[in-house]
Parts: C-alpha cells; sequence; structure tokens
C-alpha cells in the first residue's frame, strides 16, 4: 500500500500461492514479522522480507543475479536501438526489428519454461498434500500471466501424463534449439 506498511492482508494477497494455507502464510508473516509488531513498515519491513529470502536464495541467487544484468542489457540495447533506429538503413531496421523479435521470443520461450516449471512443482506440493484443490484463492491477477493457457496446461500436467515427467526437458530442449538458431544468427551477423 501507499502507506508504507505492509498488513498481514497484504502480504497474504502478495505472496498467496494457492498451495499454502492462510494458516501457513500467518506463521511466515509471523517469522518474518520478527518485532511481532502486525506491520512490515517501510524500509524495514522490505529489509525484513529481502533478508529472510536471501537465506534461502540457494541456486537462484545466480538466477536472480543474471536476470538483473539481462534485464539492464536489454534496457540498454533497447535505448540505443531508439536512438539509431530511425537514421539505420532499411537493412539495418530489418536486423533491428529481427532481433527484437528473437529477443522477445527467447523470453517468452524461457518464460514458458518457468511457468511449466512453477505449475508443476505447485501441483506436486498439491498432490503431495493430497489436496486437490487450492486452499487459497485470491483474485490477484499477476502481469504477464495468461489464465487459459495456464488451465489448459494444469490439465496436461498430472503425475502420471508423460508431460508431468518430461515437460522441463522438452522445454529446454525447445529453449537451448532457439538460443543455437540465435547464437548461429549473430555469428554470421558479426563476421559480415
Amino acid at each position: 500500500s501507499d502507506d508504507g506498511k505492509l498488513s498481514f492482508d497484504e502480504f497474504k494477497a502478495y505472496f498467496a500461492d494457492g498451495v499454502l494455507s492462510g494458516e501457513e502464510l500467518h506463521e511466515l508473516f509471523h517469522t518474518i514479522d520478527v518485532h511481532n509488531t502486525e506491520l512490515l513498515i517501510d524500509d524495514m519491513g522490505f529489509l525484513l522480507i529481502l533478508e529472510y529470502f536471501s537465506q534461502h536464495l540457494g541456486e537462484y541467487e545466480n538466477v536472480l543475479s543474471v536476470l538483473e544484468d539481462l534485464n539492464i542489457t536489454i534496457l540498454k540495447a533497447m535505448d540505443k536501438t531508439k536512438k539509431d533506429y530511425q537514421k539505420a538503413s532499411n537493412l539495418e531496421q530489418f536486423v533491428t526489428r529481427f532481433l527484437l523479435k528473437e529477443t522477445l521470443n527467447q523470453l517468452q520461450s524461457l518464460q514458458s519454461s518457468l511457468e511449466c516449471a512453477m505449475e508443476t512443482t505447485e501441483e506436486q506440493t498439491r498432490q503431495e498434500r493430497q489436496d486437490p484443490t487450492k486452499p487459497e484463492v485470491l483474485s490477484v491477477q499477476w502481469p504477464g500471466k495468461r489464465p487459459a493457457r495456464r488451465l489448459q496446461r494444469n490439465n496436461s500436467l498430472l503425475p502420471n501424463s508423460l508431460h508431468f515427467s518430461t515437460g522441463w526437458f522438452e522445454e529446454d530442449s525447445q529453449w537451448m534449439t532457439q538460443i543455437n538458431r540465435l547464437q548461429k544468427l549473430i555469428d554470421r551477423l558479426e563476421k559480415k
């Protein structure tokens, strides 16, 4: 909220993943709220959340670091494109549009792999808990989510389905194919 305070309800709306129950979310909130204020306030609240999650980053510390670098790199490239595009030749403009499209395709492929992994882990956790329904259903729409597609994919992620056990591999294989294709194209462009 704009008041600089994060209440439990706001915490729950942001962190509810459809797997943890309200009670488990409340327990997590109190684990983070070491001062038992029932509010995570301003920078101190942010620092408490940051400290909690930083203890559990593991391999994702590298992932988040690379994503931050990637974000900066993409923004720099787009800024340069914005400055140079109008005065570029038709061929240079075409190459720029192509590279933007390929970059977007790569990011969408990566997003698809991440969504699949996230949905698979959520489904696996629900199966382990033997609770096929979501304990907390909130009407929070996250940016970039596609509900209809997610429903279709959820139907194919049953534990006995082939996609459940090989989905990540298939996604990674497609992603690597696209990366290799893009790398070959970049190599050819650099040689010219």
